[in-house]
């Protein structure tokens, strides 16, 4: 620099440098703090996903205005109890995850509550339900665990002999010889349908549909109709805040009866 003294100029250029590094430094602490972000989020996922190794479909029947059958108590009220209970138990357990098909209240339809599963890819899906009669006589627990000719039918009906048996242990009065049944909607002439419920023994094909819940599951499924709210021990032994707990072990002991024996197959 002619004329200058070079020194005059010296403390203005490394100002400038300086200025430049904080300006090339801003972009690339951000891409830093994404990077670090998107890391951590990953991590999140994959232990949310795949630490826990069993994820555990429950559904509480009915819902919202839809009460379900009434008798001494509302059905969905005897659902939702059993539901929140089991969810406790899993939970607690340390070994599941849960999800739920509708949160208590929720006015949610079976299809959609279907769906929610199919894309949470379970390992079993549980749907609890309770059973009514025009005579109050009727008693008793049964479950319908995805029919003959579907592809989860071995191992739906493994799972609600497990169940069946929890509860038959809980003090439940078993209907038909095991408790487990079989459901389907059979059409009439005018398009109207009907149930018709037969027993496990019978393995028979039928190319009706199932219950709703059943319907599209890869995994095993299984309906339960915990106990009659039209009878009155029913609803003491299962149909109560005690009840529903004393339900809501049975399905978790027979829950993890299944999957030990799944295990011990494995090893």
């Amino acid at each position: 620099m002619k004329g200058k003294n070079w020194r005059e100029y010296e403390p203005q250029r490394i100002k400038k440098k300086r200025r430049r590094r904080r300006k090339g430094g801003l972009p690339i602490k951000l891409i830093l703090l994404i990077f670090l972000f998107a890391v951590g989020y990953a991590g999140f996922e994959i232990y949310f996903h795949f630490s826990k190794p069993y994820i555990i479909g429950l559904d509480a029947g009915h819902g919202g205005v839809d009460t379900g059958a009434v008798g001494i108590i509302e059905e969905v009220a005897l659902t939702e109890k059993t539901t929140a209970k089991l969810a406790e138990l899993l939970e607690a357990d340390g070994r599941f995850r849960v999800v739920l098909s509708r949160k208590d209240g929720e006015d949610k339809t079976v299809t959609d509550r279907n769906k929610l599963f199919q894309r949470a890819k379970p390992d079993l899906v549980l749907s609890i339900h309770a059973n009514s009669g025009e005579d109050a006589s009727a008693y008793g627990f049964e479950c319908y665990p995805s029919p003959p000719g579907k592809k989860n039918y071995e191992r739906s009906l493994a799972f609600a002999q497990y169940i069946a048996m929890e509860m038959k242990v809980a003090g439940a009065r078993l209907r038909g010889p095991d408790g487990v049944r079989f459901g389907y909607y059979v059409p009439d002439e005018t398009g109207n349908t009907s149930k018709l419920l037969i027993d496990s023994t019978d393995t028979q094909v039928y190319d009706y549909d199932t219950f709703g819940m059943l319907k599209n599951m890869t995994c095993p499924a299984v309906l339960v109709e915990q106990c009659f709210v039209t009878n009155e021990q029913d609803v003491k032994d299962f149909g109560t805040e005690e009840g529903c707990a004393k339900a809501a072990q049975a399905y978790y002991q027979g829950i993890c009866q299944y999957l030990s024996t799944l295990e011990k197959g494995k090893s």
